[in-house]
Order: structure tokens, then sequence, then C-alpha cells
């Protein structure tokens, strides 16, 4: 079985123990790996009633059979666990070099449970596991840590680390490697603190081996041309993903002003075209990655001079921390950022959460006198030091670190109604009123509301998907098709999420099969893989399930479902409650699950999850 490595790392923080599991190739047939692997551990293994700080939850880190080989694009990882936010399955994923690292250091994933009496870390050196005190480190932020952690063990190692925010238990902390990648969202690095554990130090110098190396140069020689002509590609490559923002803007999706608003005559101030030309000094690249979205940035001008981010904002964090809050310098969206890399927060939701507090304060439901300080539309003074408040639980920042739907019960009076999230989890920075087949994504996306799962938006911008036969183009705003699309979407997406391979790739799915064989030795169909996909969609489902989750926590903030926007490009639309039962059904139909949401048994045998 090539690709993969075939071992699990266990760690045990309560005993110390450290042990090591294979991993059968039937297993890997069913699961693929990644996030697909990791769900079955969690579902096996993690009590849906354990508390995410439970020393029995379990935070798993994996790679999948693809990641770290000739691949393009496969450099990485997933960390699942059950999510501080949403109280169910909770998932996070990041590039750069650190899941090849792992792969390299002698394992396919790592699974840990228990929680240590005093700060550790665990360095994986070549196969050599130990447990070290991390006392001295305890404190620092991301980036700092990361660089006294290679100064004490070497440079080459590889680390992902919390910041004081997953120490103090924010529950949106993330977890960030290489300089400044992030696993951010679902609160895994308020996990991984709830555990006293700082970072995972590793070092490898073992090849991965691969089936046909030879052959897989010669296809990807060939389509090459072809990945690197997909439009999307493209513009990732030329501006990163900042580069969609006045696109999407021009759809009425950018979230502006907590979501209240269609449209931004600043919009421009924050664009892909102007942060490139005034702040981007290089473009950085994942492991073998030959799109190169990531942006080194340096500010030249301003309170903010000489601030270098090597890992500098991308589309989300330039809206959370830009648009959302009516924010239109780039400057102060960057050391905003800056301070979330050090805290380690995830920016979206400490975006959605300030801007929450903004209009809280500016609709008197929230005063001065409550929260200490005047939350302005646009001041940088408010961004940065909520950002800081809570990172470090401080003040005002102290609820705002509980997420936006604790904060939105505590706070009352109405913002419950202002509190843009699902399931606990904070929205991302695309508004489904402007399609309305994301909007559906996000209602039924098992981490709570999730952009990535399934990226149905993309069929209703006129992709086709012809190796999935979605042949025609979705209109943005019906209703017809949504469902049956985004089941097919979130299969392959979860399959992609397994392997594991980046999304920017514009590789057709008609190709991963031969390249999955090429690189394991095991023959499997497309239509197997897909399989594979939709077992896991539904065993994440399963689990939610256990954890309490119904038809009606699949849903949308009150905002999305009720307030159309009189300007912009959604055009006075709404995801109603009518269109919502239109999509769930034809959703759940096309799943083989009953009308309230659960998979129905006969779907559970057909996968093999039945028990």
């Amino acid at each position: 079985m090539l690709g993969y490595v075939g071992k699990i790392l266990r760690v045990n923080l309560s005993s110390k123990k450290i042990s090591e599991e294979k991993i059968g190739e039937d297993v890997a047939r069913k699961f693929i790996g990644g996030v697909g692997l990791a769900a079955k551990i969690i579902y096996d293994e993690v009590e849906p009633k354990t508390s995410p700080y439970d020393p029995n939850n379990k935070i798993v880190f994996m790679t999948g059979p693809l990641t770290g080989t000739l691949i393009p694009c496969t450099g990485r990882y997933v960390v699942c666990a059950k999510s501080p936010l949403t109280d169910a399955w909770g998932e996070a994923h990041a590039g750069g070099f650190w899941a090849r690292e792992l792969k390299r250091a002698g394992y396919d994933g790592i699974v840990i449970e228990g929680r240590s009496e005093r700060p550790i870390y665990l360095v994986i050196d070549d196969g050599d596991v130990r447990i070290e005190r991390a006392d001295q480190f305890w404190g620092l932020g991301c980036l700092d840590v990361e660089e006294a952690i290679k100064k004490d063990l070497g440079g080459d190692f590889k680390v992902a680390c919390i910041g004081p925010a997953g120490e103090n238990l924010v529950r949106f902390a993330a977890i960030i490697n290489d300089e400044g990648r992030a696993a951010g969202r679902c609160g895994m690095g308020a996990v991984m603190g709830s555990k006293m554990l700082k970072a995972i130090a590793v070092r490898g110098s073992k090849e991965i081996p691969v089936k046909d190396p030879e052959r897989i140069k010669s296809i990807l020689r060939r389509i090459y041309p072809q990945i690197m002509s997909f439009p999307i590609t493209q513009i990732y490559a030329s501006y990163g993903t900042s580069g969609e923002l006045l696109s999407f803007h021009e759809y009425g999706d950018v979230p502006i002003k907590n979501f209240t608003l269609g449209d931004w005559e600043n919009i421009e101030k924050i664009s892909g075209e102007v942060y490139n030309k005034t702040m981007v000094k290089a473009k950085r690249a994942c492991w073998n990655c030959p799109i190169a979205c990531w942006r080194y940035v340096e500010v030249s001008n301003g309170p903010y001079a000489g601030l270098v981010l090597k890992r500098g904002p991308e589309y989300e964090t330039l809206v959370a921390l830009g648009a959302l809050l009516l924010n239109d310098r780039l400057d102060v969206i960057v050391k905003a950022n800056y301070l979330c890399n050090q805290y380690g927060l995830d920016t979206i939701s400490t975006g959605v959460c300030i801007a929450f507090a903004m209009e809280c304060y500016e609709r008197g439901i929230i005063t001065r006198h409550e929260v200490g300080m005047d939350l302005l539309w646009g001041d940088p003074d408010t961004i940065l030091r909520l950002i800081e408040d809570i990172g470090g639980r401080k003040g005002f920042g102290n609820l705002l670190a509980e997420g936006v739907m604790r904060a939105s019960e505590k706070i009352g009076r109405g913002s419950e109604r202002i509190a843009m999230h699902v399931k606990g989890l904070e929205m991302p920075m695309h508004d489904p009123r402007a399609f309305k087949g994301m909007g559906l994504q996000y209602a039924v996306s098992n981490r709570g509301a999730c952009h990535l799962q399934g990226m149905v938006m993309r069929i209703e911008q006129g992709e086709r998907m012809t190796d999935l036969k979605i042949y025609e183009r979705l209109d943005r705003f019906s209703v017809i098709n949504k469902g049956k699309v985004l089941a097919i979407m979130q299969n392959w997406h979860e399959v992609l999420e397994s392997l594991i391979i980046c999304k920017f790739l514009g590789i057709p799915p008609g190709h991963i099969p031969g390249l999955y064989a090429l690189v394991t030795g095991m023959t499997i169909s497309l239509e197997e893989l897909l399989k594979a996909g939709e077992r896991i969609y539904t065993l994440k489902r399963m689990y939610n399930v256990k954890c309490g989750v119904t038809r009606k926590d699949d849903t949308l903030p009150y905002r999305i479902m009720n307030e159309g926007l009189k300007e912009g490009g959604t055009l006075g639309n709404t995801v109603s409650q009518e269109d919502l039962k239109v999509m769930l059904d034809e959703y759940y139909a096309a799943r083989g699950w009953d009308e309230n949401g659960m998979p129905k048994s006969e779907t559970l045998k057909k996968l093999g999850l039945l028990e």
C-alpha cells in the first residue's frame, strides 16, 4: 500500500503513553485518508456527550495518500475534534510544509488524547517521538514560538502550534504552522490548549514511495497546461484569492458591515489589484504547488511601516477584517492579520465577532459603560484592541472569545437576530443571498457555516463538472436542483479532503482515480471514490445526529432569511424559510436521509455504516 506510510501515531498526554497503529487496506479503501480516517476515529472513539475540553476528546491530525507526493498541491493536512464552537463535529485545514514533513517523519497522522499537567510540546524526529516541557514557550505568540522551537531543535523542523488564544481557550482559536498558515475553523487551537499542548514539531528524511513515478510525471506533463489554464487558477496565480474580491462584490457576495450592505464605495481600496500593487512583495507556495497563492507582504508607509507578514491576508481575511467592519485600510488589515496569527485566532470568526459587537453598539443593544470602549465601524484602534482583548480574554473580549452564538445568547435584547453563524460556527465571507445553493451549503455543512464543503457556488457561477455528471449552470437565485447538485459536490470534496489535494488545483475528477492508482498501487474507480466521499460525509452527519443535530439546526441566520439588501448584486433576495424548506427536502432525498435529516437505515447499509 504505497503513498501511505501505513502508520498512525497515538499519544496519551495524561499517561504519557506513545504507541503506533497500522492502517489496514480495507480501512484505506473505505475512508481513503485525511478527513475520512479522522472521521472514523472521532466517530468510533469520542463519545457525543464528551465536552470539547474534556481529556477524552481526541484531536486528530491527518494527511492523505497523496500528501507530499509528486502530485501538485498536496501539502495540506486536516485536524479534527469535537468543536468548542458547535459542540459537534469540528474540522480545520491548512497548507504549507508541515503535512509533508509528518509523512517523511514516518506517520500518516497523529491521534492525541488526555491532558498534560503542565505545558508540553511534541517532537517527532524521523520516527523518534518524545514529549518535551513547554513552560518556556507558554504565553508566546505563534510566530515567536515557531522561531524559538526551531532555534532549540534545528531550523529544518516544521512546527504547528497555538498562541495565547489557544492557551486561553478562545473558542475559535486556530493552529498555526509554517509562519502563518492557519487551521483556523472550529476552535481546534482551543482543543490543543485544553490539553496543554503548545506545539508539534516534526522533522523527517524518509522518502514517500509511490507505485509509478515516471508515469505520474508523464501524465502531469500532459495535463499541466489544462490545469494552469483553468480561469480560477490563473487568477490565484496572479493575485492570490484576493483576485476575486471585486467580482464577488459585483455579485453582491462580499459581506459588508455585518451583512447589512450590498455595495461599498471603498471596496476597491482593499481589492486584490490594489493589495498586490501596494503591499505584496513576493509570491509564495505550499509544497509542490505551481499556483503560489500565498503573498509575502510588507507595509511600507504609515504607523505600521516595516511590518512583514510572510503569509499575508487572503480573500477571507481581507473581507473579515476589512469590508465586514467598514475598514478600508490595507495596512490595518495586515496589522490585524498579524495579531490574529500571533494570538492564534481564526480571522473569519474574529471578524464576525467584532462586526457583531460594532452593530450591537451602533443599535444601542450594548453601551460604552458595559464594554469599556467605543465600538466604531472602521476604526483601527477599535479593531486592533478587540483582537488583543479577544486573544487575551480581557474585558469585553472575554465574552466575544466565546463566539458570536454564545455572546448573543448572553447579551440577548434581540442581538440573536444579528449574530451571523450556523450551528455556532461564524459565517464565512460569502453572502448566501447572492447564491442560494451556498445558503443550503451553509445550512447543512457538518462543521457549521462553511464555504468550502461543496463549493456549489462555482456551479452557480457557471462551472461545469461533467465528470460528476453536472452539465448545466444553476441559476443563483433559484432553488431548483440545488439539493441534488450540492450532495454530489460535497461527496467529491470529501474525496479531495481525504486524498488530500488542494481544491484550487483545477484537475478534472476523471484524472484522480488513475493518479491514485499510480501513487498507491490500488485500483479504484471514480464511482468508488464518490461512494467513499458519501460514506465520509454521512459518517460525520451520524456523529452530529448523536450530538443532537436535527433539521432545526440546518438553518441560516435570521438576517439571511428575512432581510434583503437594498443595493448591490443580490437584488433584494433572501434565502427564505420556504426556499430553505424546498432545498432541504430535495437535499435530504438525494442523500437518503429522512425528513428530519437522519440517514435512513438502507442508506447506512448501502454505505457499509449500519451498526
